[in-house]
C-alpha cells in the first residue's frame, strides 16, 4: 500500500510536460513585446479612448493592463495562462530575485524611469506647504494667460433655417 501512495503522490511524465509546458508560457508571456506589437497597442487605446482606466488607482490600472496583456498572448499564442499563474510566477521570481531588487531600487528611485511613485496625503500635503509643486508626479502648470494663437477659420457649411428649401429641381 505504501508503494502505490508513492506512486500517486509523484508527478507523473505528463504532469511533468505541463509543468514545463507552463514554465515556457509563462516565460514567453514576460518575454512577449506588448510595447512594440502594434495591433496590441491599437486595442489599448481603444480601451484608453473608451475611459477604461479613468478614475480607477494605479494598481486596479495595473491589473487591468495585465489582464489584457494576458488576454491577448493567450489569443495570439494559443495558451491557456491564467491570472493566478502569473501572479504565481511574479511572486517566485520576485522572492528569488529579492536582494537584487533592493540593491538595485534605492540608484534608480531618483533617475525617473518612467514609473512614478505614488505619494501619501501627508507627502502631498508637505510638497505642497513647501512649495515644492514641481516634485509633485503629474502636476501640470496651467499658464495664467489664454491661448494666443490666433482662432481657426469655420470650414463647416452654414446650416439652412427650416423654411429655405433646397431648389434641387
Amino acid at each position: 500500500m505504501d508503494g502505490t501512495n508513492l506512486s500517486e503522490q509523484s508527478l507523473s511524465p505528463s504532469d511533468l510536460n505541463e509543468t514545463n509546458g507552463e514554465e515556457t508560457a509563462l516565460r514567453s508571456f514576460f518575454t512577449f513585446p506588448f510595447s512594440s506589437d502594434e495591433v496590441y497597442q491599437q486595442g489599448l487605446a481603444d480601451l484608453l479612448a473608451h475611459g477604461a482606466l479613468s478614475g480607477k488607482t494605479d494598481v486596479e490600472r495595473a491589473e487591468t493592463i495585465l489582464r489584457t496583456q494576458l488576454f491577448y498572448f493567450n489569443r495570439v499564442a494559443g495558451q491557456n495562462l491564467t491570472i493566478e499563474d502569473v501572479r504565481s510566477h511574479q511572486n517566485t521570481v520576485d522572492s528569488q530575485n529579492l536582494t537584487v531588487t533592493m540593491d538595485l531600487s534605492h540608484p534608480s528611485s531618483n533617475s525617473g524611469d518612467g514609473e512614478t511613485r505614488l505619494l501619501t496625503f501627508a507627502e502631498l500635503t508637505m510638497l505642497i506647504e513647501q512649495g515644492k509643486t514641481d516634485d509633485i508626479p503629474n502636476n501640470k502648470v496651467i499658464p495664467e494667460t489664454l491661448n494666443d494663437a490666433p482662432p481657426s477659420t469655420s470650414i463647416a457649411l452654414v446650416r439652412k433655417k427650416p423654411w429655405e428649401v433646397d431648389s434641387q429641381f
